[in-house]
């Protein structure tokens, strides 16, 4: 799937929910807390105007995990993406974006609980693996899906080798570089 409107109808609106942005200043890249709360809870009659038996599209994309590889970048998050029919618009749904972790090879899923249940611990990150560098060989990382997910850098080079070098960019799940977190997860909704 090239974009989402092959996916998701042009009609409705949307919105996301991640647990940290960046902002770029004359100095570079600084976190930025951007409602960094736990979770976030939507009800789909009063916040999204949906009602019972209505459609809501998703894309979630899970926290990228750094590796302790200076030949290997992170990969990124584990991203899932679709459509589900809201049985009860009066139900809440609790959004939980993933916050990356600090430890090794661990991925971090964002899910959606309540009158939904979804985890980004049921997708894929095929598109999203490290970049590697062994001897002269490079392979650049996974460009991801539509710049969620990609793959972090080797610790000795940088772009084109890997798109989510460090530091790394939250709310896209990016993987990062050599002892550098990956970024946060992030979910989308379409209604």
């Amino acid at each position: 799937m090239s974009d989402f409107t092959d996916f998701f109808p042009a009609a409705g609106g949307g919105g996301g929910f991640t647990k940290r942005l960046k902002w770029t200043t004359a100095r570079g890249l600084n976190d930025a807390n951007y409602n960094n709360a736990a979770s976030y809870t939507v009800n789909p009659a009063t916040d999204l105007g949906l009602s019972d038996g209505d459609s809501l599209g998703y894309f979630m994309i899970g926290a990228g995990m750094q590796m302790n590889d200076s030949n290997q970048g992170g990969e990124g998050g584990k991203i899932i993406y679709g459509t589900a029919i809201i049985t009860s618009a009066s139900t809440n749904l609790v959004l939980t974006p993933a916050a990356a972790s600090s430890t090794y090879g661990e991925f971090i899923q964002s899910t959606i609980s309540g009158g939904l249940t979804l985890t980004t611990g049921n997708g894929s990150n095929n598109n999203g693996y490290g970049a590697r560098s062994y001897s002269q060989q490079v392979v650049p990382s996974g460009q991801g899906v539509m710049g969620y997910g990609v793959g972090g850098a080797t610790n000795s080079r940088q772009r084109p080798y890997g798109s989510g070098s460090a530091p790394s960019i939250h709310g896209w799940g990016s993987g990062g570089k050599q002892n550098t977190v990956g970024g946060d997860g992030a979910i989308l909704l379409y209604y």
